[in-house]
C-alpha cells in the first residue's frame, strides 16, 4: 500500500518528507515504521534526517543520489502544485547575471518559516530562511523576488550603478510585471524599494493588463 502510494505520489528522485507524509488509513507511528523497513529492503534511500527518496538505478552509478537543490525547493519554495516561497539575496542577483560571486548561505523568503531569519542545513547546503511580509504564491513569488533584489541591489551589483539599472529596467520589461501585481504586495514594498522603482522608471514599465 505504502509502495504504490510513494510511486504514484512522489516517483523517483523526489524529496519525501516524512513530517509531511499522511496516509489515509495509517498512523503517523505506523507510516514511521513503514519508512524504516523500505529503507531497510532498499525501497527507500535516505537523503537526511525526516527527508527520503525512491532511487532510481543507474548502470553507471548503482542508484541514482538526490538532487540537494531539489530537496530545498521542495520543502521550502515550490511543490509540484504550489509555489510557497522564492530565493532572495546574492542568488538571485547572480540569475539576474549582475554578480559572478555565489554566497554561501542560500538565502529565502518562505511561507513555511514562521521567524525574521534562521540558518538551517540541508545535506551539505547552509540555508538562511525567513518569513515572508505577504503570503507567497505563484502569482506574486517572482515580483516579491525582484522588489527584495531592487532594495538590496547596491549591496551586491558588480556594474555600476547605470548598467544595473538599465539591466534591472529590461528585466522589468521582459517579466511584463502587472500595476494590480504590484498593488497587492504593497505591504511588502519598503518606502526606500518604492523610491528606487520611481527615479529608475521601472514602476513606469509595469503594464496596466
Amino acid at each position: 500500500m505504502i509502495k504504490s502510494y510513494l510511486m504514484e505520489n512522489y516517483g523517483y528522485n523526489e524529496p519525501i518528507f516524512l513530517n509531511e507524509l499522511s496516509i489515509e488509513g495509517l498512523s503517523e507511528n505506523a507510516v514511521r515504521q513503514s519508512v524504516k523497513r523500505l529503507v531497510a529492503n532498499g525501497f527507500l534511500e535516505r537523503y537526511d534526517n525526516g527527508i527520503y527518496y525512491i532511487p532510481k538505478q543507474s548502470r553507471l552509478l548503482g542508484k541514482s543520489y538526490l538532487d540537494p537543490y531539489l530537496v530545498i525547493m521542495r520543502k521550502y519554495i515550490q511543490s509540484k502544485s504550489e509555489t510557497y516561497g522564492y530565493i532572495t539575496g546574492m542568488s538571485f542577483v547572480n540569475q539576474l547575471g549582475l554578480t559572478t560571486q555565489m554566497p554561501a548561505i542560500i538565502e529565502i523568503v518562505t511561507n513555511r518559516e514562521a521567524t525574521n531569519g534562521r540558518v538551517v542545513r540541508l545535506g551539505n547546503f547552509a540555508v538562511r530562511i525567513k518569513k515572508s511580509s505577504v503570503v507567497v504564491s505563484e502569482a506574486n513569488a517572482e515580483l516579491l523576488q525582484f522588489l527584495d533584489a531592487v532594495g538590496q541591489i547596491e549591496k551586491y551589483t558588480e556594474f555600476p550603478m547605470e548598467e544595473t539599472i538599465d539591466r534591472l529596467l529590461a528585466y522589468t520589461k521582459q517579466m511584463q510585471f502587472k500595476k494590480e501585481q504590484l498593488s497587492q504586495v504593497s505591504t511588502a514594498l519598503t518606502g526606500s524599494t518604492a523610491k528606487k522603482m520611481i527615479e529608475w522608471g521601472m514602476i513606469y514599465e509595469f503594464t496596466s493588463w
